[in-house]
């Protein structure tokens, strides 16, 4: 933990960001999870998904959520992602290409794909799981190779991604301007 504590207890919204996101995305995901590494610091009522690949990467959630059902696409939000709210989770679903192996945007640069704010579709676990199996594991790297809809997010602080202490404090300072 580059934070020093589990960034999922940050309290961005008035309760701990996971509380925040799995109430937020229970009004348009049929059940929502929690992806973690083990189950042992996630209660059970946020639902948690326990990391079932070897890998030290964000690709071990989406390889874990696909193993634990591959008929469905899911939509990952990271718990560091504090902006994301019903506007961009709905502007995402809008623009939602299923045939496309993903939906995502294009991160803060407007270059890459941001891989984790993204909805996978179900073709795109086959995919996800050879290249796991070829020694990749980044989820950026698979976007750029896959035939994928990017779109440009409406306003990029949608995108604000707090990974350290200094980006937190930071964050917290310049928080109230934010509309």
């Amino acid at each position: 933990m580059r934070m020093g504590f589990d960034k999922s207890l940050i309290e961005y919204h008035g309760k701990p960001q996971r509380a925040f996101l799995q109430d937020l995305l229970s009004k348009y995901c049929h059940k929502v999870y929690t992806s973690c590494k083990t189950t042992d610091a996630v209660p059970i009522s946020c639902n948690p998904l326990p990391d079932a690949f070897n890998v030290n990467s964000p690709l071990n959630g989406i390889l874990s959520a696909f193993q634990f059902n591959n008929t469905v696409a899911w939509l990952t939000v990271p718990v560091d992602m504090p902006m994301i709210d019903e506007n961009v989770i709905q502007y995402l679903i809008h623009h939602r290409d299923s045939a496309k192996i993903a939906t995502c945007f294009f991160d803060s640069d407007g270059k890459n794909p941001e891989p984790l704010f993204t909805i996978w579709e179900p073709n795109a676990f086959d995919q996800l799981l050879s290249f796991y199996r070829s020694g990749k594991t980044s989820p950026r790297d698979f976007l750029k190779q896959s035939t994928v809809n990017i779109i440009h997010v409406p306003d990029v602080r949608f995108l604000i991604n707090i990974n350290n202490k200094e980006e937190w404090e930071k964050f917290r300072k310049d928080w109230n301007q934010f509309p």
